[in-house]
């Protein structure tokens, strides 16, 4: 029994013994640089609001910021693993530089500038993380532990991020820029103690040019289940990011309200990554995928459908997020698990961006909630509509058997 319990607690990171000191200061500053991250996806609709931005001009933030993240994986790609440590520092000091630049401009190029210029560097942050998440032992199956520790942690900040947003937005959006800015200078100290006895100790191999093609990634078909679900769940997940604040109040709920909403929103997120984690490692990852489109449907329609009743708002925040802690779980462990070392850098920064792409659509999304004859209700049907067009095509990617590095025997499907 007691080995049994050992066990399950290994999956999901608790067994404090069996993470190294390395990863503990990975999993600290990451923890900050999530937090940074989920507060700017979910503040920018109100920071739209305060420099008078209308629902096509929030859009066109949200895009640029979640692409110019997209963007700094065409970057990270050709960093070697070695290189890691310094980018986080630099990164980290360029972030907490320039969040608190929302006090002192003004007009939309400023506010879209600083948008694209942090939506980049947290980018970099975030890509650094996750692929330096796990690279304290050579050892593979301490890696595995080392990175689940990681995701259970660090998701933490998901919910965390939002409610402490909603609790402090009586002192301006602004000004809580400021405040969380400080967060990414506290992060440094633990980056820069990876040194020494801490060092990352899985590297390159000899030779290792730190760089593969982003096309080989999809002869790989457990990657093109994640991608495919990742550009599902993302239409509602983004939606609300960009559009809670704003729709919320068209049915009368306060910004606050929507806050703490996306608190619990994310309760869902890190539930079913734990819940995922005592499964791991699971050799048929397809049905999962499934599932999570299969939820993200579900919230597109709800979504839809709240014009009708506030329930079914309330309704699509439940369960936007668990599509996300399914995905991004087992798309991670894809990306790690499922290619060549000196591959591991570019599937996992391109994974992480590919739920970034579909926020090139929320211009659009806010230009037809603006257009008289569509509005709110028909807009989100026809979202509705590509969410189900992306579910059939999840279920028309049927299982192949895949060659995996013999390393990751474990991994394959």
């Amino acid at each position: 029994m007691a080995t049994a319990q050992n066990k399950n607690l290994r999956k999901v990171g608790l067994d404090f013994g069996l993470v190294s000191g390395a990863e503990w200061l990975i999993i600290i500053a990451a923890f900050m640089g999530r937090f940074l991250l989920q507060f700017y996806q979910t503040s920018i609709g109100s920071l739209g609001l305060a420099f008078h931005m209308n629902s096509f001009e929030v859009g066109i933030g949200f895009a640029l910021f979640t692409l110019a993240f997209a963007a700094s994986a065409f970057l990270m790609r050709t960093f070697k693993p070695s290189q890691l440590r310094t980018v986080e520092i630099v990164s980290l000091v360029l972030l907490g530089i320039t969040m608190p630049l929302y006090i002192f401009v003004s007009g939309y190029a400023d506010v879209y500038g600083l948008m694209i210029v942090d939506g980049f560097i947290t980018g970099l942050v975030m890509d650094s993380f996750m692929t330096m998440a796990g690279m304290a032992s050579k050892d593979q199956s301490k890696r595995q532990v080392e990175q689940a520790s990681f995701s259970f942690w660090v998701a933490l900040a998901l919910i965390i991020a939002p409610f402490v947003t909603g609790y402090l937005l009586h002192l301006g959006i602004k000004e809580i820029f400021l405040i969380f800015a400080v967060m990414a200078f506290v992060a440094i100290p633990f980056v820069f103690a990876l040194r020494g006895r801490y060092a990352l100790q899985y590297m390159e191999a000899k030779g290792h040019k730190g760089n593969a093609s982003i096309s080989s990634l999809f002869e790989n078909r457990q990657f093109n289940w994640a991608v495919i679900a990742a550009f599902a769940y993302t239409i509602p997940f983004y939606i609300i990011f960009s559009y809670g604040v704003i729709y919320g109040s068209v049915l009368g709920l306060s910004s606050t309200t929507v806050f703490y909403l996306l608190a619990v929103m994310f309760i869902g997120d890190v539930v079913t990554r734990f819940i995922i984690r005592l499964k791991s490692p699971i050799q048929n990852r397809r049905p999962y995928m499934v599932f999570a489109v299969t939820i993200a449907l579900i919230s597109s329609v709800s979504l839809a459908l709240s014009s009708i009743s506030v329930v079914f708002f309330i309704f699509a925040f439940l369960i936007a997020a668990i599509p996300d802690g399914i995905a991004w779980t087992l798309g991670i462990q894809i990306a790690n698990t499922t290619f060549k070392p000196e591959e591991i850098g570019t599937s996992t920064s391109f994974f992480s961006s590919s739920m970034m792409i579909m926020s090139a659509l929320m211009p659009l999304v806010g230009y037809m909630f603006s257009v008289k004859y569509l509005g709110f209700t028909a807009t989100l049907w026809i979202f509705a509509a590509i969410t189900g067009i992306l579910f059939v095509w999840e279920l028309l990617l049927r299982p192949v058997k895949i060659t995996v590095p013999k390393e990751n025997k474990d991994a394959k499907a």
